[in-house]
């Protein structure tokens, strides 16, 4: 099974107007290149991007909400320059250039297979794979395999708040530890307990709390969600084994079979 986006996962009505930043408009690009990937997303931010900003301006100015105003939009594109065409995700018959650099990542990175994750805290598939199958992936093929995660923040702020968390515990370089106690805590997440994990696992916590409120890897969340698009990417977890597409948290025999024809073919 695959978490898609949905708009009504972005709550406006809970955010105070003054913490509206360019991250939440960052996650409106996101779903608008969702649906218009069809036609490019680097194009229609080059010509869209004030539209998206002024309507949610205006919606905020008149009591309305950020859902109101990317709707709004959405059809705007949809009629303007889609055609109505549907998005297509990435071809699990092609392989794919991942990058892996920067990323928390867990062994050699000279392993005859790299899985690459896009994942988010919040979704319930994605804490699946992570308890059910993760753990027995990497303890059936060790050092064969590099397993490296990367943002894709499609449930909102809570989301985005989840990952720079996750990345200031891996700047400490407890990222995995980190990560468990976040899937084991999707009910539970807000800056409290975020630092209150952090002191769990030994962390500096004067640290971690200046990086999260500066909110230091913005920069770096923001990348990985506009190249999960980039992708075609459209709900988590997905993921890519040697470049190869996976939907969804699928069985772990779905995993060791494509894994097996990799080390195969390698010989």
């Amino acid at each position: 099974m695959e978490e898609r986006i949905s708009q009504s996962d972005l709550r406006p009505e809970s955010v105070p107007r003054t913490n509206f930043n360019y991250v939440i408009i960052a996650i409106s690009f996101l779903l608008l290149g969702i649906v218009i990937g069809a036609v490019g997303y680097d194009r229609f931010i080059q010509n869209n991007a004030a539209l998206v900003e002024q309507s949610v301006a205006r919606a905020l100015a008149n009591d309305g909400t950020i859902q109101e105003a990317l709707e709004r939009s959405i059809a705007s594109v949809l009629a303007g320059q889609t055609g109505g065409q549907q998005q297509r995700g990435p071809n699990p018959e092609e392989r794919y250039e991942i990058p892996v650099a920067g990323n928390p990542s867990i062994g050699p990175s000279d392993a005859p297979i790299t899985i690459v994750e896009f994942s988010d805290f919040r979704c319930p598939y994605c804490a699946r794979f992570a308890k059910e199958t993760l753990r027995p992936l990497l303890e059936s093929y060790g050092d064969q395999i590099q397993f490296v995660y990367r943002d894709f923040v499609i449930f909102g702020q809570p989301s985005y708040e989840a990952a720079l968390a996750s990345e200031c515990a891996h700047e400490q370089d407890k990222f995995w530890e980190y990560h468990d106690i976040l899937f084991a805590n999707q009910q539970n997440m807000g800056r409290e307990q975020f630092i209150s994990f952090a002191g769990e696992l030994d962390l500096d916590v004067e640290a971690f709390t200046t990086c999260f409120d500066e909110q230091t890897y913005r920069d770096a969340i923001v990348a990985d969600v506009s190249f999960a698009q980039e992708l075609g990417l459209s709900g988590t977890p997905s993921f890519f084994i040697n470049g190869r597409f996976i939907s969804g948290a699928q069985p772990l025999e779905v995993f060791r079979g494509i894994i097996d024809e990799e080390l195969a073919s390698i010989g």
